[in-house]
């Protein structure tokens, strides 16, 4: 054992992911897949952690804080702009358009899990490298598809203990019937409260005044308060397809806020615009966050091809939910307890035989005595510690150990596996 510390640490805004933590997060995963989303018709699937810099230019928005500043962009060897994936919908979509899983059955529903990588300032549930599970439904733009997705995030919460509100707004179109006519407004607005803005904010009047909704500095959060809300200025089609999503919500018994200033942060959304806050996770309220973008494809070089999806921090997520922050994996059953030479060379087959018949089994690789394989018998775990001494050997039996109340009692060593698996199940 080595007392010399790495003269090496973690790049700023990054960390390493260590056990018990590491197996919450599978745990989270597991609780998607398993019990909420794949259930739900939702398959897995993962797009390169790096991708041409132009996808997120064009899909994200060249305009935006996070394709502006955060991204973590570098030319490969022959000559070519690449981009550490910030955000994952993007690069979903080109995925499905490059395989052409929009020619098959629609919606497509996919669930991806990874690291997404942006260059931001590092504080409580923010890093510059954080996971991400993004849930998509591409190819469906009707207002039943928004509901689904909406549902299904407020009950995987639920499943994952987390407490949280869930805000609601539309974007409307992209088009002068809609999105343009608001911004005309928008920009009028601002241009009257301009002094009012702080400095950074005033820039963006002219090339991206939604983002004055994002801005984090208090001179303009309390001058967007009073913003033209952009549900006043809806074309019919959206604002049907807005109040067909609220009902369908009303009829899910979902509670909802309409919230006039959530835009999301990226400049593919359209119509349908979604967060679940939390009061447990510091400064970055939003847990999970997401909406439609039906333009997307099409801003890739696809035809038409709407959808609807959302991500959510699992660092995040794990400040808000009790229950993930509080559980406990435990996978080893037994630990085998070996005293003496004779006994450490049977000592392997018993693990290997209850690990094959199923049953989470450890032991003592260190050399240690009776004291300390007790102590690791604790630290691991374990409801059973199985001793293996002289004794048991001359006898062709073993002790078992309740490791909770401290009784035990010999029994034949070929009845282990299955006195054990009876006290497990």
């Amino acid at each position: 054992m080595s007392d010399q510390p790495s003269s090496f640490s973690a790049p700023r805004g990054t960390r390493d992911l260590l056990p018990p933590e590491s197996w919450r997060w599978h745990r989270v995963f597991d609780v998607a897949l398993n019990r909420v989303f794949g259930p739900a018709g939702y398959e897995p699937m993962d797009t390169p952690i790096f991708e041409h810099t132009e996808v997120f230019e064009r899909g994200v928005g060249e305009a935006t804080e996070v394709v502006s500043k955060q991204m973590y962009t570098f030319n490969d060897r022959g000559g070519r702009s690449l981009t550490l994936r910030p955000e994952a919908t993007a690069g979903i979509v080109r995925a499905v358009l490059e395989n052409r899983l929009d020619r098959g059955s629609l919606p497509v529903k996919l669930l991806c899990w990874g690291p997404m990588f942006r260059q931001e300032r590092p504080q409580k549930g923010r890093y510059r490298q954080f996971t991400q599970i993004d849930i998509e439904a591409i190819g469906s733009e009707g207002p039943a598809i928004d509901a689904e997705i909406i549902e299904l995030a407020a009950r995987f919460l639920s499943e994952a203990g987390a407490e949280c509100r869930l805000l609601l707004n539309s974007l409307g179109h992209l088009d002068g019937s809609c999105r343009l006519g608001y911004l005309k407004a928008l920009v009028d607005y601002l241009r009257t409260h301009e002094n009012e803005l702080a400095p950074e904010d005033r820039s963006r009047i002219d090339d991206n005044p939604l983002r004055a909704f994002d801005s984090k500095e208090e001179p303009t959060i309390a001058v967007m308060k009073g913003a033209p809300a952009i549900t006043d200025h809806l074309c019919n089609d959206c604002e049907q397809h807005f109040d067909e999503v609220r009902r369908l919500l009303d009829a899910l018994d979902l509670e909802y806020t309409i919230d006039h200033t959530l835009v999301r942060g990226l400049d593919y959304y359209t119509r349908t615009a979604f967060e679940f806050v939390s009061d447990d996770v510091g400064a970055q309220a939003s847990v999970l966050g997401g909406g439609r973008y039906d333009g997307l494809a099409e801003s890739l070089g696809g035809g038409h091809l709407p959808g609807i999806g959302f991500a959510l921090g699992v660092d995040r997520l794990l400040l808000a939910s009790r229950t993930l922050s509080e559980w406990q994996p435990r996978h080893v059953g037994v630990f085998v307890v070996a005293l003496g030479d004779r006994a450490r060379s049977e000592a392997l087959p018993i693990v290997t035989e209850l690990r094959r018949a199923g049953v989470g089994a450890d032991w003592d690789l260190m050399g240690r005595g009776m004291k300390g394989q007790m102590k690791s018998a604790d630290r691991s775990g374990a409801n059973w510690a199985v001793i293996l001494g002289d004794d048991e050997l001359d006898a062709g039996e073993v002790t078992l150990k309740d490791l909770a109340t401290g009784e035990q009692q010999r029994i034949a060593r070929g009845q282990l596996v299955i006195r054990v698996r009876a006290k497990e199940s």
